[in-house]
């Protein structure tokens, strides 16, 4: 009888054992699960900084153009245009942050809808933070421009808004390019030109080392305006996939436009 129950014991004691090691087994499996999908989100898995742009839906305009810039150290920058009502585009910086899944950004401003990242997109959500459905929530889609400096011949278009007049062979346009090794070369209208750049946090840039031969041109004029621009440049933005070079009071330098 004694050694009967001394069994049942060990019995019930195994049994509980191998019950709790396998809640145990399961709940590794579960939160290994739940840590490898939260890894796996927007925040950490996509190449997410950069410009975004596209034209909202308005209740009463057009549209609203909007241009949006998050940066890798959690700022932004939004420039939104009321079309049909103001050519002005209303310009807002701030911070943001990632929601507890990685997926959305949520601007300082609370006023500010949150942002969906996606592929080479943000969608602008509704208060709650959901995506807009039916026929319209295409439009509620910013989509990533060209953002990369390097690889494109960038061809002058104007200075301050006002076009400038081209010649049609595009090897005499001038233009500037943009090397991986933090150099520059590039043309003025008249002399060849060559530098160095440095790159800040949230799209701040800086030129220096600048060199350009001393042929004399007609075109002077655009050389004089191109340099003054080259040198008064602090930051830069991509704007209806044009280069847009601004000085240190976000005033509009100059616009370029790839040649390709």
């Amino acid at each position: 009888m004694k050694t009967t129950l001394i069994n049942s014991l060990c019995i019930t004691l195994v049994l509980l054992f191998t019950s709790c090691n396998s809640e145990k087994k399961k709940e590794t499996q579960i939160e290994g699960s739940q840590m490898e999908a939260m890894s796996d989100n927007s925040m950490t898995s996509l190449d997410w900084g950069g410009t975004y742009e596209g034209q909202l839906p308005c209740a009463d305009c057009e549209g609203i153009k909007t241009i949006v810039t998050i940066n890798q150290d959690n700022t932004y920058v939004m420039k939104e245009t009321y079309l049909g009502k103001n050519a002005t585009p209303n310009e807002s910086k701030g911070t943001f942050k990632w929601d507890d899944q990685g997926q959305r950004i949520i601007f300082s401003d609370s006023k500010r809808n949150p942002y969906f990242v996606g592929e080479n997109t943000l969608t602008h959500l509704d208060k709650d933070g959901n995506k807009i459905s039916g026929d319209m929530k295409a439009q509620y889609v910013l989509k990533k421009v060209n953002d990369k400096l390097v690889g494109e011949k960038w061809h002058l278009v104007s200075f301050k808004g006002e076009e400038i007049q081209l010649k049609e062979a595009k090897s005499e346009h001038a233009y500037i390019e943009f090397n991986e090794n933090f150099t520059i070369l590039g043309y003025t209208g008249c002399n060849n030109l060559q530098g160095a750049y440095k790159l800040e946090d949230a799209q701040k840039i800086k030129f220096s080392q600048l060199i350009n031969t001393l042929k004399a041109c007609p075109e002077i004029e655009t050389e004089n305006e191109f340099l003054k621009t080259i040198n008064s440049t602090a930051s830069y933005a991509f704007e209806d996939h044009a280069l847009v070079m601004y000085d240190k009071e976000h005033q509009k330098l100059a616009t370029f436009k790839a040649a390709n």
